[in-house]
């Protein structure tokens, strides 16, 4: 589970922003429920991001996917290669560097792994480690200067501070590390691998793929697929999925030998929705079934697309970033998704949802805790700030309580993180009179 993240210039976002996973031990929203215990410490399953359009709340998910790109593609560049540098370029500060540290728990370890960079070279790496019983260490320490290796707990790094194998400047030493063959350092690469995941509630053909294979070859995914798609009330009782293997005679010549190896290896799959068909006493006499492609719409299209990376995420207790989670879906689906990952029932393996939305029907003690909720919005610099509703303070000084009006008070502003507008029909009818 992913327990912190921190940035700073990078995109929209200058100064550094830190989101906090802790859940707050001092309130009893939702039953007390809303978080996982793992490695001692009480973990959110779920955070929600509000704010206006453009205030960079995808920003904040794009750096975590950036932080995650280069630790799994670092082990690919050569020297001199750039780096993914997108600094926040509205300000006259000279360019720095980006930096990026994430926390999280895996197993019974927590670890804190973060570096800063710029264009070509990473001006800091460094590796924290916090194991049972035992108190942090910092298994390793870069500097553009120096590398400081603690031997005994990170011993793969020992050949590296030597100089024995030599470190390009662009390159990060976990990466490396990674490659000699080092345990910790492979382990830190497989968590960004196999335990985070990004959705696009705007996107979502392209998750389309993950869905349909693993609901047609997948035994062990299959019935878990189509229970979650199922219950989510759709008006179908089934889903039948048939592989359509491809002809090579077929294709159109010239095309490249990439796509005609993705074909191959991945055919397409047809899924049809199987609707019951009723006579004029409404009785059922049958089944008909829809070619989803053509008959169903585009929220449910959305539903079944990300059921796959939803599914997939549950059961192996991932962290999923959805940004515009709730497009084109009824606030009542985007209720009962939040709801599986914040009730332990639905989530037995410590699975996050993290999540933009604008649906604030969501504000409610009975959906969200308090915890759990972060406003965003940009600053009169135009850089992005977040601010955590428990950070909140009204009018007369107190935070926001377990029996406000959640909705009511963020639609009034009182929150902040809304857009503010002039009303033009307003001036122009002024102006008239």
């Amino acid at each position: 589970m992913i327990v912190g993240f921190t940035v700073e210039n990078y995109r929209s976002i200058d100064e550094e922003i830190t989101l906090s996973f802790d859940a707050s031990t001092g309130i009893k929203d939702m039953n007390n429920r809303g978080y996982s215990i793992v490695a001692n410490s009480h973990v959110l399953n779920a955070m929600a991001f509000f704010g206006a359009n453009s205030s960079g709340k995808s920003n904040v998910f794009k750096a975590v996917n950036c932080m995650r790109n280069m630790v799994i593609q670092s082990i690919r560049l050569n020297v001199g290669e750039r780096l993914i540098y997108d600094p926040f370029l509205l300000s006259d500060k000279p360019l720095r560097p980006t930096k990026f540290e994430i926390e999280f728990v895996d197993g019974a370890d927590k670890y804190k792994y973060g570096f800063s960079y710029t264009t070509k070279f990473i001006e800091q790496e460094w590796l924290i480690a916090k194991y049972p019983r035992r108190s942090l260490k910092t298994l390793f320490q870069r500097t553009s200067e120096e590398i400081t290796i603690d031997e005994q707990n990170f011993p793969e790094g020992a050949a590296i501070k030597a100089g024995n194998i030599p470190l390009n400047e662009n390159r990060l030493l976990i990466s490396l590390a990674a490659q000699l063959g080092g345990m910790v350092s492979k382990r830190i690469i497989e968590w960004f691998l196999t335990k985070v995941g990004f959705v696009s509630g705007l996107k979502d053909k392209s998750y389309m793929r993950f869905t349909r294979e693993n609901l047609h070859q997948n035994e062990e995914y299959r019935s878990d697929i189509l229970q979650f798609i199922l219950s989510m009330g759709l008006g179908f009782n089934n889903v039948k999925t048939e592989q359509e293997d491809i002809d090579e005679q077929t294709l159109p010549k010239g095309l490249p030998i990439e796509l005609i190896e993705t074909l191959r290896e991945h055919p397409f799959i047809s899924a049809n929705t199987i609707h019951e068909k009723y006579d004029s006493e409404g009785q059922v006499i049958g089944n008909v079934e829809f070619n989803i492609d053509e008959y169903e719409s585009d929220g449910t299209k959305k539903l079944f697309n990300m059921a796959g990376p939803i599914v997939d995420t549950v059961k192996k207790g991932k962290s999923l970033f959805i940004d515009e989670l709730d497009a084109q879906l009824h606030p009542l689906l985007t209720r009962k998704l939040v709801d599986m990952f914040n009730c332990p029932v639905t989530n037995p393996n410590d699975a996050q949802l993290i999540f933009t939305t604008h649906d604030t029907n969501l504000l409610s003690k009975n959906i969200l805790r308090r915890d759990q909720v972060i406003f965003v919005e940009k600053d009169a610099k135009a850089m992005t700030r977040i601010t955590p509703m428990m950070s909140i303070k009204m009018e007369n000084g107190a935070k926001p309580r377990t029996d406000s009006n959640y909705e009511k008070n963020y639609l009034e502003g009182r929150y902040g993180a809304i857009p503010y507008y002039k009303n033009d029909f307003e001036e122009q009818r002024t102006e008239r009179d």
